[in-house]
Formats: structure tokens, C-alpha cells, sequence
């Protein structure tokens, strides 16, 4: 009798079971006519989540229940809640392989699109710039460039300050206008340098934000350690990567920034470092110009030599980026020291050499440099100055008007000196416009004659070497010029840093060479290399780790 009891029980909860399992059934069925047919949402839920209740050991149907659960949510806007369904399917239901797929699958799409929707929102903030470049524009700006006038080609009455992502390519031109600190104009009323760093690294912040989200660096394909090993060493050697390079290469290692700024440490103070004097620094400083003049073929050949070994100093010891400027050393032998007056220096062989009093130092103490920035027999302040301009401060000059003449060379003019000429030849008011920003530069190096020789008079009469920065800070001479660049700094790094990124992406014929997406990459290796004095090390190993240099496909 007790056992027909236990049986009518047992009886009696399968059927309940399976009553309760056709209701779990039909509550999920009834659920899915109002998701699809009657578009009634709510009801939806509230039928899934009954089917889910008493699903029983129906586990695939209770999975399935969140899952449409999680799918109306969705539809309805609730992006939270469906992520916290999705979340408990993955949680609950682990042995439903194909739920838990559909689940997790969702669940990271949700999470990616919040994330995306928090980085829209905080680049929104970003890139309002307004607060700051409001009052300066107003204040020292716009009445120069303007729709009118469009000085330096800017007119910022056009550009959006509340969201620079708008017109990037016209901001960053601003932010190179600002760190050489090229505008206002002389004479006019300047902003303190406080100010100017406040405003410029707001914009840099700006900039960066306003690339984040779509920037093409993010997504597409990297080298692989194999590949990326072969670049570095390409870029650095001109040869194929060494066993060691490789092996670092081959196990993972060489993505440890560690790892990877003791092989450029290594790599440069071996000779083969060379590759990356010959094929970067002599083209970009104008170093290989002297060839095809006239001058003595022993002079020129020493001139040469003195500028080649001077910067594979500067690499195989690693100085400081600024040290092509500034730098207290040489390498000379008889023919040059004789021409430069030094004595104590006897035979071919080249020795380094301290110079002797502080007009000469870096590339713009040498004669080789600065004969290729004359148009001998005479110096030429203007080759001069611009090349200050242009390699130091990172600013290109405006284009000259058409058919402008060439400066006099008559034997009358001759007997002048070359400030005057230069005065004479910049009548025209737009041209002493154009030539203010770098003739000073020139002048300050004038001094030094057409083959980088010390002198003291030009046309029978002193050298006048004074000039201003654009800012109105006086100079006098190469040493106080040297002093003066020096506040600029922030300018150069920023240029030196562009420049060989470009080169490193084999970039050519485009003026500083990269694009617009690409200079968060250039600001993030100055910021880095900063705390390591930007030895060239730093700036080289920041460029190798760059997301441009690691593309699969580099962009032409």
C-alpha cells in the first residue's frame, strides 16, 4: 500500500513536471508573439521571464528565455539591463555552449558600444578649446587673422574652438605657430609665456582626443615582432637585424620597452649606426650640399669629415637631441684647424677638439654647414635664417612673391656690407613682411664668412650681428642666438621627433610629412623622452614603438 502511495506521488510530480514543462513552453512561445508580431515588448519580458521560472530542468528553454529577455531589453533602450541578463546566462548556464556564445557575444558588443559612447562623450569635452583660445584670439589674434587679411593663411574667425576635430589640420598649424611662438607679430602686444603653455598644451590634449576615436592607427594591422625586428634594424643599420635583435624578436621580449631601448642603445653605438647619419641627418640638416663647388678639394673633403664624425658622436654616446646646437666639441685635422686659426693639431688624421671661445659650437659653428648656407664667395643671412627656421623652430616660410629679383651683386654693391645690402633689397614692403621672421637669424651668423671663417668686418666696416627674436628678445651674435633659441626647445623636439618618424616611414615629398592622424604619435614620443633629457635613444626607441612605424602597410 505504501509503495502504490510513493508511486501515485512520484506519478503525480512528473506529471507536474511536465505540465509545468509545456507551460514553460507555451509562456516562451506566447512570449515570442508579442516580441515579433504584436511588437509588445513588456509583455514580452514578462512572459520570458515566466518561462524561465518554471522551466524547471529545462535548463537549453530557461537559457533561451534570458536570452530573448536580454533582446527586448535591448530594443527598449535598456543597455544595462540587457548586459546584466546577458551576464547571468553566461553566469548560470555554462553547459549552453550555444547560448552562452550568443550571450557573451552580445555582451562584449554592449560593452565596446559603452565604452565607445564614454569616449564620445568625454572627446566631446575634449575637444572645446574655447575657454582658452577664446580671450587670446580675441586679445592678440584676429584682427591679423581674419576673413580679410588671413595672415600666415589663417583665418581663425573659421575655425570651430568647440570642437577642434572639426578642422584639424588648421589647429595643428596653430600649435606649431604657437610653440615658436610666431605670432603676434613683432612689436605688438604678446601674451606672458605662461599663457602660451597653457593654451598649447590645452590644444595638444584637444588634438589628441579629437583623433581617438577614428583614427585609422587603431585598428589597422601590425607587424609582426619578426617583421617589426627587420624595420628597426632597416631604419637603423640600413642592414638586416643581428642574432641578438632576433632572438628578442622571436620570444616576445622585444615589446618590453626595457628590452627594447637596450638594443637601441646597443644598436647605435655600433658603427654600422652610420646608415642613419648618412640617410637621415646629413639630407635633413643640409649637410651634403657642398658637393659639386668649387672649393679646395682638401678643405672641402676635411669639411665633410668633421660634420660625419661630429654626428656619429652625437649618436654612438647618445647626447641630447639639442646637442646638434649646442654641442662644445669637434673633429679636426691640420688643413682645418689652419682654417680655422687653431693651432696644436698636426696631421690628417682627425682628432676631437674642444672649440675655443663660445661663438662656435653644434652644426652652426662648423664651415662646412655654414659654407652650404652661403652663395660664395658671399654669405647669404637669408639660407641662413631660414634654415634656423625651418630645422630648429619646425616653421616653413612663407612663399616669395613672383619675379622677385635676385639680390644685387654689382662691384659697387659689393663694397657694401651685407645688412645694408640686404636693406636695399627689401625696399618692397611685403618682402621685408616675408623676410622678418629669419633675416635676423641670418644676420646673427654673420660673423661668419662665406666658408665659415671668423671675421670682423664685411664692406670695409664692423660687423653689426644684432637682431631680435620675433618675440623681442635682443641678440647679439651666434653665441646669444644659440641662448635665445633655447626657450624655443619645445618647438624643436617637437620637429626632430616629425622629422625622423618620417623618414622612419620612408615619407617623401610632402611638406614635414605626415598626417594629421599621426602627430598624437609625435607628441606622445617628445612627452616620453622628456624624463630621459630626449637622448636620441629615447626619441628613436619612441618612433620604433610608434603605432605608425608598426602598421602592416605603411601609408605612402
Amino acid at each position: 500500500m505504501r509503495a502504490k502511495i510513493i508511486l501515485g506521488i512520484l506519478l503525480s510530480l512528473a506529471l507536474s513536471l511536465a505540465l509545468a514543462a509545456q507551460n514553460a513552453q507555451e509562456l516562451y512561445q506566447r512570449g515570442l508573439v508579442q516580441e515579433n508580431a504584436n511588437g509588445n515588448l513588456n509583455e514580452a519580458i514578462k512572459l520570458y521571464s515566466q518561462a524561465a521560472k518554471t522551466a524547471g530542468k529545462d535548463r537549453a528553454l530557461a537559457a533561451k528565455a534570458l536570452i530573448r529577455i536580454a533582446n527586448s531589453e535591448e530594443k527598449l533602450g535598456r543597455q544595462t539591463e540587457a548586459a546584466n541578463t546577458y551576464a547571468e546566462v553566461v553566469r548560470s548556464y555554462p553547459e549552453q555552449r550555444a547560448e552562452v556564445s550568443v550571450a557573451q557575444d552580445r555582451l562584449n558588443q554592449l560593452r565596446r558600444t559603452s565604452s565607445a559612447s564614454s569616449r564620445k562623450s568625454q572627446i566631446a569635452g575634449l575637444t572645446d578649446v574655447s575657454a582658452l583660445t577664446g580671450p587670446l584670439f580675441e586679445s592678440y589674434c584676429t584682427s591679423c587673422h581674419n576673413a580679410a587679411n588671413k595672415a600666415g593663411g589663417l583665418d581663425l574667425g573659421s575655425l570651430n574652438a568647440g570642437n577642434v576635430s572639426e578642422n584639424t589640420s588648421m589647429w595643428e598649424n596653430v600649435l606649431r605657430r604657437l610653440r615658436a611662438r610666431r605670432d603676434p607679430p613683432a612689436n605688438s602686444p604678446r601674451p606672458d609665456d605662461k599663457t602660451y603653455r597653457s593654451v598649447i598644451s590645452r590644444l595638444e590634449q584637444a588634438l589628441d582626443g579629437a583623433y581617438s576615436a577614428s583614427n585609422p592607427l587603431n585598428v589597422g594591422e601590425r607587424v609582426t615582432d619578426a617583421e617589426w625586428a627587420s624595420r628597426i634594424a632597416a631604419l637603423l643599420w640600413g642592414s638586416a637585424p643581428d642574432a641578438s635583435l632576433l632572438a628578442d624578436a622571436r620570444n616576445g621580449s622585444l615589446r618590453d620597452p626595457a628590452v627594447l631601448n637596450r638594443h637601441v642603445a646597443r644598436m647605435l653605438r655600433d658603427p654600422k649606426s652610420r646608415n642613419l647619419v648618412s640617410n637621415f641627418l646629413e639630407p635633413w640638416l643640409s649637410l651634403n650640399q657642398l658637393k659639386g663647388t668649387s672649393m679646395d678639394p682638401e678643405l672641402l673633403q676635411s669639411m665633410e669629415t668633421e660634420t660625419r664624425l661630429f654626428l656619429e658622436s652625437q649618436l654612438r654616446e647618445d647626447h641630447g637631441v639639442l646637442e646638434l646646437w649646442t654641442a662644445t666639441y669637434t673633429y679636426l685635422n691640420d688643413r682645418l684647424a689652419r682654417h680655422y686659426g687653431m693651432s696644436g693639431v698636426s696631421g690628417k688624421d682627425f682628432q676631437r677638439m674642444a672649440w675655443r671661445d663660445k661663438n662656435r659650437a653644434g652644426i652652426l659653428g662648423m664651415s662646412g654647414p655654414l659654407a652650404a648656407l652661403s652663395s660664395p664667395p658671399r654669405t647669404s643671412p637669408t639660407k641662413r635664417g631660414i634654415y634656423v627656421l625651418t630645422r630648429f623652430l619646425g616653421m616653413d616660410p612663407s612663399d616669395p612673391p613672383a619675379n622677385v629679383p635676385p639680390i644685387s651683386d654689382t662691384s659697387a654693391v659689393r663694397e657694401q656690407s651685407m645688412r645694408d645690402r640686404l636693406a636695399a633689397h627689401k625696399v618692397n614692403a611685403s618682402c621685408a613682411n616675408c623676410h622678418a621672421p629669419f633675416d635676423p637669424l641670418g644676420l646673427a651668423l654673420e660673423n661668419f664668412d662665406g666658408l665659415g671663417q671668423w671675421r670682423t668686418t664685411d664692406g670695409g666696416m664692423p660687423i653689426d650681428a644684432s637682431g631680435a627674436f620675433i618675440d623681442g628678445t635682443r641678440f647679439n651674435g651666434p653665441a646669444e642666438l644659440r641662448a635665445g633659441l633655447l626657450k624655443y626647445s619645445d618647438a624643436y623636439y617637437a620637429n626632430v621627433t616629425q622629422q625622423l618618424l618620417a623618414h622612419a616611414l620612408n615619407r617623401k615629398g610632402r611638406t614635414r610629412r605626415l598626417y594629421d592622424y599621426e602627430m598624437p604619435s609625435v607628441r606622445a614620443i617628445v612627452r616620453s623622452a622628456a624624463a630621459k633629457d630626449y637622448r636620441w635613444s629615447s626619441i628613436i626607441s619612441g618612433v620604433i614603438a610608434s603605432a605608425p612605424f608598426q602598421m602592416k602597410n605603411l601609408v605612402p
